[in-house]
């Protein structure tokens, strides 16, 4: 029996135990480098945290490895300083960033997103002052819904709606600047943690079927919804905790090699996925 095998024939109390045995042990900074976010902490400045975050997670999809190597070329674009890029942008895009192209986005749609970046900030001072401005106490899914409005001219990067799609990289995007641990930044204190749906992937949805989390055959935010349930019974006022430590058993094995050893057996893992 391996270990996924065993872990999903645990008793309720030991599902518990095992999965706060996971989020301490991933709940650590030096896990930060294998993914997305270590782009968000290279910056010191709150609102350019926001951004890069938003960037980041809209463009976290594919191979971890990949999605490092799109940040890099994307950063060097912008010279280092995104939030002063946005800020700053001409009425048309520079050469520089028209050639940028990762998968099916291209520099065109980066533009068009910046610019709704910049007339975010033009309005509401940051990204976070939109979200607080359209933020009501129990209305995450309203909130959701007008944070893609305010970006319903930009292709790809934002999903336009909550239906078909369990919108993974915006939910991402949330968790990391609502919570606050050693991973995520905890700079949006307003929103409270309980409300935020688990960012999504076929990783977590595989998990949470043959846990019984959910009975939904293909990943949506209805199931994400169900799946964030769940997962209260183990944790009432943050039920996205273990998405962290469930997703990156799988990715960092898959991506980074030197380490690769440290997973051979994880838990929740029999093929584990590469993909963010």
């Amino acid at each position: 029996m391996n270990d996924k095998e065993a872990i999903l024939r645990l008793p309720e109390g030991l599902l518990a135990e095992r999965l706060e045995s996971l989020y301490c042990k991933y709940n650590n900074k030096k896990y930060i480098q294998y993914d997305p976010i270590k782009y968000v902490y290279r910056f010191e400045d709150p609102l350019e945290q926001e951004v890069v975050a938003l960037i980041a997670s809209c463009l976290a999809f594919g191979r971890v490895t990949q999605i490092f190597k799109t940040m890099d070329r994307l950063l060097g674009i912008v010279g280092g300083k995104p939030l002063q890029y946005i800020l700053t942008l001409d009425d048309a895009p520079e050469t520089q960033l028209l050639a940028f192209k990762y998968r099916f986005v291209n520099g065109s749609d980066l533009y068009g997103f910046f610019k709704v970046i910049k007339g975010i900030f033009s309005k509401y001072g940051s990204l976070g002052g939109l979200v607080k401005q359209g933020y009501q106490q129990g209305d995450f899914q309203d909130l959701l819904v007008e944070f893609m409005t305010s970006f319903r001219d930009v292709h790809y990067l934002i999903p336009c709606s909550l239906k078909g799609s369990a919108c993974k990289r915006l939910c991402l995007y949330f968790r990391w600047m609502v919570r606050d641990d050693n991973i995520d930044t905890g700079l949006w204190n307003f929103i409270n943690p309980r409300e935020l749906v688990i960012p999504l992937d076929t990783h977590i949805f595989q998990v949470a079927r043959e846990l019984g989390f959910t009975s939904r055959r293909a990943p949506s935010q209805a199931a994400a919804l169900e799946i964030t349930e769940a997962l209260r019974a183990y944790s009432e006022n943050d039920p996205v905790k273990y998405d962290w430590a469930l997703s990156h058993v799988g990715i960092i094995a898959n991506n980074f090699p030197e380490v690769q050893s440290r997973w051979r057996s994880g838990p929740f893992l029999d093929k584990p996925s590469g993909l963010y």
